[in-house]
């Protein structure tokens, strides 16, 4: 049975989903490289406009996974001006004819001063409904204007599935970063492109253990903005390893963060590396066994 989402989505609560939407007909829509990159970027510029952190993503050539954790504690904190100015980056104002309208600063901070239209845009900001909706549309009118057709681009809404502790999380993220390897797109997954995994391997230095050594500060952080704290930018938007566990409720109330002392960039290529040989193929090059299957040993035998 089909379950609504607004029941399975935990809106006033960090929590963390695996979101997953295929091209119509399973078309290879993204077969080139350009386009899968303007897809990426696209991602990009709108999980950082917004209160989504990305841990990680996959651009296949006819669908994409993005692991997500949505962070409606965060927006909490921002000022009316700030939910202005990021929801008019995201969707400008246009006239009738679609034209981009100039917003000049009086008129922004006229709009600060509309609290409902304030607050709907603050819930917005933190929507992982949204941050699909909006990337998903973009990309649809980008690409059918290319190829000069008109219709539907994607095959349906999204699909979303919780991910309710730290080891369903990992094993999510394994399998959205060996997702070019397991369909034969590479013949290592380190050589997969257009994937969270890429993005940490090409900014090794800034991943591998500059972020724990200079940043972590014990078990517990509460308040926490990894993004802004650790200065993700440019190719560096992809969340760091030590904020991919889990927010805890706190007994002195608000949302504290767990990050565990074993989660470091290189416990989680050892388990890709794990996981990737597990992978066995048939003669088709199908995987004879699901991941998760495969996941479970791993991690058993990990200790996590």
């Amino acid at each position: 049975m089909v379950i609504a989402r607004k029941y399975l989505v935990r809106e006033h609560a960090p929590g963390c989903y695996h979101v997953m939407s295929r091209c119509v007909r399973r078309l290879h829509c993204l077969a080139v490289e350009e386009r899968r990159e303007w897809v990426e970027r696209c991602l990009r510029i709108h999980a950082q406009k917004m209160a989504i952190d990305v841990l990680t993503f996959a651009v296949m050539k006819n669908h994409v996974h993005v692991v997500v954790r949505i962070r409606p504690d965060l927006v909490e904190g921002w000022s009316a001006r700030e939910v202005v100015d990021k929801w008019l980056d995201l969707v400008p104002r246009r006239d009738g004819s679609g034209e981009i309208l100039e917003t000049d600063e009086t008129l922004r901070e006229l709009i600060a001063t509309d609290g409902i239209w304030v607050e709907e845009r603050r819930s917005r900001l933190c929507s992982m409904s949204w941050l699909m909706r909006l990337v998903k549309q973009k990309i649809s009118i980008r690409m059918n204007r290319e190829d000069q057709v008109t219709g539907c681009f994607w095959d349906e809404r999204f699909t979303s599935i919780l991910l309710p502790d730290e080891r369903a999380i990992l094993a999510c993220m394994v399998y959205v970063d060996l997702n070019p390897f397991r369909a034969g797109e590479c013949q290592l997954p380190e050589n997969g492109c257009n994937t969270g995994l890429h993005i940490r391997l090409k900014n090794r230095s800034f991943y591998g253990g500059e972020c724990r050594s200079q940043h972590h500060i014990g078990h517990y952080r509460s308040g926490v903005d990894f993004q802004a704290e650790l200065g993700v930018l440019g190719d560096r938007w992809v969340l760091p390893l030590e904020a991919c566990g889990d927010y805890l409720w706190h007994f002195d109330g608000g949302w504290v963060y767990d990050s565990p002392e074993w989660l470091t960039e290189r416990w989680y290529l050892d388990v890709l590396d794990a996981a990737a040989r597990e992978v066995r193929f048939t003669g088709s090059g199908n995987p004879k066994h699901r991941l998760d299957e495969q996941m479970a040993h791993i991690f058993d035998r990990m200790g996590i």
